[in-house]
């Protein structure tokens, strides 16, 4: 299986703008990334990508393909990242999400993240809410 082949084709049902081959590839080649997914079935069910500097760390995508949705994919995925962020010196973790990806902000702060600003029009259609945990 090749894994930027797989996250690319998640990338994109999931996100727009998506991330390409090549973008992916560089993420995963990046010594600060941390990148978790799970199988299903053999299949990539979803991924989550992370990077840690210093003592932060910042969610960068986390993705789950609409087959497995409802599954709990992105409650392990979300448990894994953290935990590996952690693990890598980071006390606090930052992310943007899309003002109305309910769905997402609900994950979010299930695990405890809390919205610290708004960034207007950060996407081409939307705002993005900045959350922040402590970890």
């Amino acid at each position: 299986m090749d894994i930027c082949e797989e996250i690319s084709r998640i990338e994109e049902e999931c996100f727009d703008p998506a991330w390409n081959y090549e973008e992916i590839m560089f993420e995963l080649d990046n010594p600060l990334c941390v990148s978790i997914w799970e199988l299903s079935d053999r299949k990539l069910a979803g991924y989550a990508l992370a990077r840690v500097t210093a003592d932060e760390g910042e969610l960068l995508r986390i993705a789950v393909t609409e087959r497995f949705r409802r599954q709990g994919f992105a409650k392990k995925l979300m448990t894994r990242v953290l935990s590996d962020m952690k693990n890598r010196g980071a006390v606090v973790c930052f992310l943007e999400v899309r003002s109305r990806n309910a769905a997402a902000i609900a994950l979010y702060e299930s695990f405890g993240f809390r919205k610290i600003s708004v960034r207007k029009r950060y996407y081409k259609d939307d705002d993005a809410v900045v959350m922040k945990k402590d970890l």
